[in-house]
């Protein structure tokens, strides 16, 4: 089981359609429960700092997003459900063992930051489509690890960071054109740390494995 997490900066996602819009709209959109979740959208209790100036009927007017109730509101922004049928919201309802974490949302200052949780398979190919519909800036990986894992922790965290992230991204798969810088911006990092990093992961883990095969 993977654990993702993706960011998005302010500046990455200026040009996006309706997100630079929303952006425009409120000071903060943060999403804190899915009340249903449909092929066709997802309901999701949301909580809203309004940019002055703007009000709720102006989120209503995008393409995919539509308040449908508000519940309370005070001083520090409104709480309401808004029905969401974002490409991005669909592409992770129509695929099966992945699962999105609230809370997440977007701030007009910090940008976009959304966790997901699922199987290798499944992450993997909604990551290829939110690389090619909106690439994040950062992607950090972790596995979720349970009774029958395999037991790295002769690796550091960054080691499995990022050799996790090399596996999911199709790295070591046979033809795959995916390169070492790809996977380094992926992470927000240099490429040469990246690639140190790597390295060593993979000698802890092929020495690791000659080990136990006596």
């Amino acid at each position: 089981m993977r654990n993702v997490l993706l960011r998005w900066k302010v500046s990455s996602l200026e040009g996006i359609d309706q997100i630079e819009t929303l952006m425009r709209i409120c000071k903060r959109l943060g999403v804190i429960g899915h009340l249903s979740t449909e092929l066709d959208g997802v309901t999701q209790l949301v909580e809203l700092q309004m940019n002055e100036g703007h009000t709720l009927s102006e989120i209503s007017d995008l393409e995919n997003f539509e308040v449908l109730e508000t519940h309370e509101e005070d001083e520090h922004g409104v709480l309401v459900s808004i029905r969401c049928t974002h490409p991005l919201a669909l592409s992770a309802v129509e695929l099966s063992n992945i699962y999105v974490h609230p809370p997440y949302g977007i701030d007009s200052k910090n940008g976009l930051e959304v966790r997901i949780f699922g199987v290798s398979s499944s992450i993997r190919s909604f990551l290829e489509y939110v690389r090619a519909v909106m690439p994040p800036d950062t992607i950090s990986v972790h596995t979720v690890k349970n009774g029958n894992a395999n037991n790295y922790d002769f690796l550091t965290e960054k080691q499995r960071e990022v050799l996790e992230h090399a596996v999911l991204r199709g790295y070591y798969d046979d033809g795959s054109e995916v390169t070492l810088k790809q996977l380094a911006e992926d992470m927000g990092i240099a490429r040469s740390t990246f690639g140190e990093h790597l390295k060593r992961a993979e000698s802890e883990v092929v020495k690791r494995a000659v080990s136990d095969f006596s």
